[in-house]
């Protein structure tokens, strides 16, 4: 039987993996097209607080997530090895025990870790972060694969949040008015996994305030991926 287009058949496939497998838009897909993937990723996370090197302890309710939209750049004739570039939205939520506050000047921010004269239930710290993510992803042949992505992403911080609920009450307090945000975010990552589930740990490397005076507070995340194709 000859080979689609002149080609061995473990380099093309018709099929995609993924939950689209067999979407392939307004077209049928081309018999020796390339396989491509990873082009949308939703990442699950559970978030941690670090302070000064050391990781601070959060509840369960520190979760968040980030949607990838990705090209599959192929370095290798069989995509063993690809370029994963694209843009990202990351949604980052803790719940630290203790709370932020602009100091008496209003120039920079501080973080109280005893928290117990303030009267409220609980509370959360968050970032909306927009971010460019670069990534070099080697994986096995053949669709059934395993593969690790190793990569990196910078990007900009949209808005920077705390949310105290007060005891008694339903409805929650949100101030976005911590006074030194550093809006530039950047950060590494890795994924390693089985066709189009993965692990998933990020570190952001810069830090959420700019000042020198703030408490140096970074991020560090892990959870689940899922490529959708």
């Amino acid at each position: 039987m000859t080979q689609p287009q002149g080609k061995d058949s473990s380099l093309v496939s018709r099929h995609r993996p993924g939950i689209f497998w067999y979407n392939t838009g307004w077209r049928p897909a081309r018999p020796g097209k390339l396989r491509k993937y990873d082009r949308l990723i939703i990442d699950l996370t559970y978030n941690q607080l670090m302070k000064s090197g050391s990781i601070r302890s959060n509840p369960w309710r520190s979760f968040g997530c980030n949607i990838n939209t990705m090209w599959d750049v192929p370095i290798t004739n069989g995509n063993t090895v690809s370029l994963g570039i694209g843009l990202a939205y990351k949604y980052q939520k803790t719940g630290p025990k203790g709370l932020f506050f602009a100091d008496s000047s209003d120039s920079y921010t501080r973080y109280y870790a005893d928290s117990s004269y303030m009267d409220y239930r609980k509370n959360t710290f968050g970032n909306h972060i927009l971010a460019i993510p670069i990534e070099f992803r080697f994986r096995t042949p053949k669709w059934q694969h395993f593969k690790m992505h190793l990569g990196g992403s910078v990007g900009y911080r949209l808005q920077t949040f705390q949310k105290v609920w007060p005891e008694g009450k339903h409805k929650g307090i949100k101030d976005k008015s911590l006074p030194d945000r550093n809006p530039l975010v950047y950060g590494v990552h890795m994924r390693i996994g089985i066709r189009n589930w993965a692990l998933f740990a990020d570190y952001t490397l810069a830090p959420q305030f700019k000042k020198g005076k703030s408490d140096q507070i970074s991020a560090l995340a892990f959870g689940l991926s899922l490529s959708i194709f």
